[in-house]
């Protein structure tokens, strides 16, 4: 098992990380809305302001997304489905994708236990 968390950068590609989610069958994934704290520092401190351009004001905002899921190979899958779609993650600053094992999971579907 695996905590999967992906940091959005931009945006505009949210429902289609939520429609490749469905795809690759990953379930009760959650997000959370937050600011994005480079721009915050690029925009808001006068130190930042005068060496790095603000870019538009949505990419304040960031997108996080979390969730398990029971091997690797179905998130090879969603970059699969990413792709395919034409959204390059490794060539372009959309997201950044972090895959954590688990050792511990109860709930009231799971009971996972690497012991």
């Amino acid at each position: 098992m695996y905590f999967l968390i992906i940091q959005l950068f931009k945006n505009e590609y949210k429902d289609d990380i939520f429609l490749a989610f469905t795809s690759c069958g990953i379930k009760k994934a959650s997000f959370f809305e937050g600011f994005n704290l480079d721009k915050i520092l690029q925009e808001e401190f006068s130190l930042f302001r005068g060496i790095i351009k603000p870019k538009e004001q949505r990419e304040r905002y960031s997108i996080l997304i979390t969730g398990i899921v029971d091997k690797k190979e179905r998130v090879r899958d969603f970059i699969k489905v990413l792709d395919e779609a034409g959204i390059e993650i490794e060539k372009e600053e959309i997201l950044r994708l972090v895959l954590l094992p688990v050792s511990l999971i109860i709930d009231s579907e799971l009971h996972f236990d690497d012991e």
